[in-house]
């Protein structure tokens, strides 16, 4: 019997929550099933579709048709990578995925391991998970594998449900929203924001991510450069003056020198005044802001 298996992650790119990593591994000959369990790219299924395919694919575990491990990284874990000189995610994955394939290798005989590549060498990396099995196989890493592949595919979808049922399982805990985990995501920006000073919440975070070092860096900038006595009560006002612009899109930064008395940012632009009196607006939206700021000063 010639099995085959197939390794992907979901939760790469998050600051905020795990990344999981699964092996789902066939018969090559049965691989037909996964497909019509409804296998494909998890990225291209809604989330209903997703769960509806790892129910189907629980039951074929039940089977014996098919079998799949899962690795849960804890963002301590990923840290410790990223921080750590001469190793990074890619590496960290790498390992990972060579653990799943020895589980694998436990239970069955398998011949062939296909990967979703995350480095730009898909060759080595293929050759440098080969040198951590315990036992010969073919390793083939490519990119877009969870698209070429069904094996690969169900990977994809038992890692990605798996990671969604840890953040729900974060925000029963902790009774608040965070958002999908991913930087770009509003509510997840605000939980961040809010909350990333919190000791009950800091194995949450991946402290190693740049949009969490930002917040870190502002924190600091803005107790470097506080103002006391008579200059916070200027400075209070001078905020004052600008605190309009929220309700066109804009927030307060903390400021990068001694010399910045208001620093602001929307999606568009964004507004510096120095100490000096000097004004700088820049970005796609200046016209914008500079009608704003006219028109407040003229009703001033």
């Amino acid at each position: 019997m010639a099995w085959i298996c197939g390794v992907e992650e979901a939760g790469r790119g998050p600051v905020l929550g795990p990344m999981v990593m699964a092996c789902c591994w066939v018969e090559e000959k049965n691989e037909k099933l996964l497909i019509e369990a409804g296998a494909k790219d998890s990225k291209q299924l809604s989330a209903m579709q997703r769960e509806g395919f790892l129910e189907r694919a629980q039951k074929l575990k039940k089977e014996k048709k098919i079998n799949f491990e899962i690795i849960i990284l804890p963002p301590t874990e990923i840290d410790a990578a990223v921080d750590t000189k001469n190793d990074n995610l890619n590496k960290l994955e790498l390992r990972t995925t060579a653990k799943l394939i020895n589980k694998a290798l436990q239970k069955n005989a398998i011949k062939k391991a296909l990967i979703d590549c995350p480095a730009k060498n898909t060759e080595k990396y293929a050759a440098d998970i080969a040198a951590l099995l315990n036992k010969k196989m073919t390793v083939i890493a490519e990119h877009k594998a969870d698209e070429n592949y069904p094996v690969v595919s169900a990977a994809s979808i038992i890692a990605k449900v798996t990671r969604d049922k840890e953040i729900e399982n974060i925000q029963k805990k902790i009774k608040k929203s965070i958002g999908s985990g991913y930087p770009a995501d509003p509510i997840t920006q605000d939980f961040l924001r809010n909350n990333y000073k919190k000791k009950e919440y800091k194995d949450f975070f991946r402290t190693s991510w740049a949009s969490y070092k930002e917040l870190v860096e502002q924190g600091k900038q803005s107790r470097l450069f506080q103002f006391s006595g008579k200059a916070q009560e200027e400075h209070a006002k001078e905020l004052k003056e600008f605190e309009f612009l929220k309700e066109h899109g804009f927030e307060f930064q903390a400021p990068k020198s001694q010399y910045e008395v208001v620093r602001m940012k929307s999606s568009d632009a964004s507004i510096i005044k120095y100490t000096t009196g000097k004004l700088v607006i820049q970005g796609k939206g200046k016209a914008r802001v500079e009608k704003l700021v006219a028109r407040k000063s003229q009703k001033s």
